[in-house]
């Protein structure tokens, strides 16, 4: 009995380890994964090239970065080994005189089995090579010199308005005080003109030349002046001077409170987008000789970006890669753009010395994948990992662990990089102006009424 219960748990325990066994193997078939002992498991060569944050150099001996982490996760995944070397030319690969270049053609010619880098899937090279599934997708943009931050000091006090409205407020003010001036000079009913006895309060000239500037400018703050004016001229001529006042403090106000939110500020492109940079003519457009941004630009039916392509010829602005453009913007004093990935843009403006940014809108949506040589089979087993490394959100992890440093601020503008604190200009304070014209205007008129007025009673 003893025996027959220790041999059914035997069986138990065998068979429970079958089952486990099996369960196993049938998820290993699910990723193309063939059951080897490790002496038989594929070491295959990685063609790649230098290119942060893909792929890096160690301190030591190695490689590391974004997408040798993925090809890990994918080796362990599929079971084959690797061992990278970098492209002998250290391209990407073009077509050029009847044959491929770069690590392209190296896969074209077998001389390695996998590609490793933010390659672009294009019909010209998927003609000749095996794409996996995209890994990550990104846009061109636009890197530019960010720009220098400065700070307004003393003058913001006058930044909210512009100059010319600053001269048109000081016109105005000169001109209601001399026109008080001469009001309580001509006009036979203003204080000056009342008798002694009829003036207890002694206001008899309260609008001489030094009165009247003194009720302007005093006026401007809102305090109001201990005199205001007897004649009806002089009443027309104050209300108009009031309404002025209260619309342009008002925006005065309300345009301060816009620069003092916007503090410490950046200053504006002088560009919004490729086609001012084509229409101006000063700055260059740098693209990586022969690379799949420029051939997207050149072969594109869009006129636009045609002539992006045309102009970047023209000025023969080619770079012969990515780190050069990155090196040359960051150097241009703002005369030199890049139209570049918008990852690889991205993780260069989120780190130090902080001195470019992405700008802009996107052009041409792109996929970046892994390649293998045509027929080799192993393209099918790589898509499965890819897939399973997507799901699972091991990419995203990946990609947060590679890019997102937080030493700059934000990296991306897709509109000019400041608060936009705009002066007030003289056309947005017409209808004030227009107003206190008017209004000096009429008690001109008045004046001039009220002195016949005057004359014809006696």
């Amino acid at each position: 009995m003893w025996r027959y219960s220790d041999s059914c748990q035997g069986c138990s325990s065998a068979l429970s380890a079958a089952l486990a066994w099996r369960r196993d193997l049938k998820n290993q078939k699910l990723l193309g994964i063939s059951r080897q002992p490790t002496m038989s498991t594929p070491i295959y060569t990685v063609t790649s090239i230098l290119s942060k944050p893909y792929v890096m150099k160690k301190d030591g001996d190695g490689y590391k970065g974004f997408l040798v982490d993925v090809l890990d996760k994918v080796a362990e995944l599929v079971g084959f080994k690797y061992n990278i070397r970098l492209s002998k030319d250290g391209q990407y690969g073009s077509y050029n005189n009847g044959q491929w270049s770069g690590m392209i053609g190296e896969v074209v010619r077998r001389e390695a089995s996998i590609g490793l880098g933010d390659v672009i899937i294009t019909r010209e090279r998927e003609r000749v090579v095996d794409f996996s599934k995209p890994y990550l997708s990104q846009t061109l943009r636009l890197l530019v010199n960010k720009p220098r931050r400065y700070d307004p000091g003393l003058s913001f006090l006058l930044e909210p308005f512009s100059v010319e409205l600053w001269l048109s407020i000081l016109f105005a003010l000169l001109l209601v005080a001399i026109l008080f001036v001469l009001i309580g000079r001509f006009n036979p009913f203003e204080w000056r003109q009342v008798a002694s006895d009829k003036d207890p309060r002694g206001a008899r000239h309260s609008f001489g030349l030094r009165e009247s500037f003194m009720f302007v400018l005093s006026t401007i703050t809102l305090q109001g002046y201990r005199e205001t004016p007897r004649s009806l001229a002089g009443r027309v001529l104050a209300v108009s001077w009031f309404i002025f006042i209260f619309f342009t403090v008002v925006a005065y106000i309300g345009a301060a409170v816009t620069f003092m939110s916007a503090g410490v500020r950046m200053q504006p492109l002088p560009f919004e987008g490729l086609e001012d940079i084509v229409d101006g003519g000063e700055i260059q457009i740098g693209m990586v000789r022969h690379g799949s941004a420029f051939q997207k630009f050149k072969t594109s039916k869009i006129d636009m970006y045609q002539r992006v392509a045309d102009y970047v010829e023209m000025q023969n602005s080619f770079v012969n890669n990515t780190a050069e453009g990155i090196e040359r913007v960051r150097r241009s004093h703002g005369n030199f753009v890049m139209i570049m990935e918008s990852l690889t843009a991205e993780y260069h403006a989120e780190r130090p010395p902080c001195s470019v940014m992405v700008y802009g809108k996107s052009y041409f949506s792109q996929a970046l994948a892994l390649f293998t040589n045509q027929g080799s089979g192993l393209k099918q087993k790589i898509d499965d990992a890819l897939l399973k490394l997507r799901e699972d959100g091991t990419i995203h992890m990946l990609q947060r662990k590679w890019w997102k440093a937080g030493f700059c601020g934000p990296a991306v503008y897709k509109k000019q990089p400041t608060t936009r604190a705009v002066q007030v200009s003289i056309r947005r304070l017409a209808a004030p102006f227009l107003l206190l014209l008017v209004g000096a205007i009429l008690a001109v008129v008045v004046l001039l009424g009220e002195i016949v007025f005057r004359k014809h009673r006696q």
